[in-house]
């Protein structure tokens, strides 16, 4: 379950936040197919909310993208995806300085609904199969 953190400047309009969101998640589900439940919470920053390099609302927030995901996933795709995603971003906020980390997680970190996933033996064959190991 990718889950992702977008941090922007406020402003977008709505049409455009939805374009974002759908590519983003077109982006991601070529890398993190499984499950098929990945959440991209939008959190939008005003100018007197920012601060860069130890200067208040001196310039609109950089966007930088969160994102949890599990373990694996090919290193070539990740690429192709953090280039759309980069794409994405830059025609709805053209700012400069992107930046995506990525948080990977296994599943003995991960918990849904109170239990650990890795105590799922479904789960730990079906995410092996997509992801690897």
């Amino acid at each position: 379950m990718p889950v992702g953190y977008l941090d922007v400047p406020a402003g977008a309009d709505v049409d455009t936040k939805k374009t974002l969101v759908k590519e983003i998640y077109d982006a991601m589900r070529e890398v993190y197919p499984f499950p098929d439940d990945t959440r991209i919470f939008l959190r939008e920053w005003p100018l007197g909310s920012v601060s860069q390099n130890g200067l208040l609302g001196a310039e609109p927030a950089r966007p930088v993208f969160v994102v949890h995901v599990p373990q694996g996933g090919n290193i070539d795709a990740k690429r192709v995806m953090l280039k759309k995603i980069n794409g994405a971003v830059a025609d709805a906020y053209d700012l400069p300085d992107f930046a995506v980390f990525f948080h990977e997680h296994s599943l003995t970190t991960v918990a849904i609904n109170g239990g650990i996933l890795a105590d799922d033996i479904q789960r730990v064959e079906d995410q092996a199969e997509v992801y690897g190991g």
